[in-house]
C-alpha cells in the first residue's frame, strides 16, 4: 500500500479571493470618484461662464451709465455757472428722455436705458422738479437680469454730482414646482 503524504500549506499563503474582492473594492471607489470629478468639473465651467456673463453685462451696464453721464454733464455744461440748481435741474429733466434714448441706442442690444427725476416722476415730466427733488436716476437693465441703478444730483455750481451707484442682480422666483402637502 502506498501512503501519500500530505503536504503541510505554506505558511502566510495568501488566498487569491481576498485579494480581487479588496481590488474590485478599489476600482468601484475609483471609479465613482471619477464620475464626481467630471460633474464638478463641469458644474464649475457652468458656474464660470455664467459669472463671465454676468462680469461682461455689469461692464456693459457701467460703460451705459459713463456714456449717460458724461452726455448728462455736457448738457450741464452748456448752462451759465451761476445757473440757479432749480434751473440747471429742470434743464436736466428737460433733456433725460433724449439722453436715455440716445443712450440706449448705442448700447448693447437688449439693454435697457430709464432716467427718471426726482422722487419716482418719470423724466419725460420734467417740469417742476425743486433742488429737493432734483435727483436724476439711471437704470441700465441687461438682458441676463444684472441692472445697475446710479443717481446724480446737480450740485450749487450746476454741476452733476454722483450719489450712488449700484449694480444687482433681478431675481425672479421659479414657482413652476409644487410640493405634495398631503391628501
Amino acid at each position: 500500500m502506498i501512503t501519500r503524504r500530505r503536504e503541510a500549506p505554506a505558511a502566510g499563503s495568501v488566498r487569491m479571493g481576498p485579494i480581487s474582492i479588496f481590488t474590485l473594492v478599489i476600482v468601484l471607489c475609483l471609479a465613482v470618484l471619477a464620475v464626481l470629478s467630471i460633474t464638478t468639473a463641469r458644474a464649475d465651467a457652468a458656474l464660470a461662464a455664467r459669472q463671465a456673463s454676468f462680469t461682461q453685462d455689469d461692464y456693459a451696464n457701467e460703460r451705459v451709465a459713463q456714456m449717460f453721464a458724461a452726455e448728462a454733464a455736457d448738457v450741464l455744461a452748456t448752462l451759465a455757472p451761476s445757473t440757479a440748481p432749480e434751473d440747471a435741474a429742470s434743464a436736466l429733466a428737460a433733456a433725460a428722455p433724449e439722453l436715455a434714448a440716445r443712450t440706449e441706442a448705442s448700447a448693447p442690444a437688449g439693454t435697457t436705458v430709464t432716467a427718471t427725476i426726482g422722487a419716482g416722476t418719470d423724466a419725460t415730466a420734467g417740469t417742476g422738479a425743486t433742488a429737493a427733488d432734483a435727483a436724476l436716476v439711471l437704470t441700465v437693465a441687461a438682458p441676463s437680469g444684472r441692472t445697475l441703478t446710479a443717481t446724480f444730483a446737480v450740485d450749487s455750481g450746476a454741476a452733476l454730482t454722483i450719489t450712488s451707484w449700484q449694480p444687482a442682480t433681478t431675481w425672479t422666483e421659479d414657482t413652476t414646482d409644487t410640493l405634495w402637502m398631503g391628501d
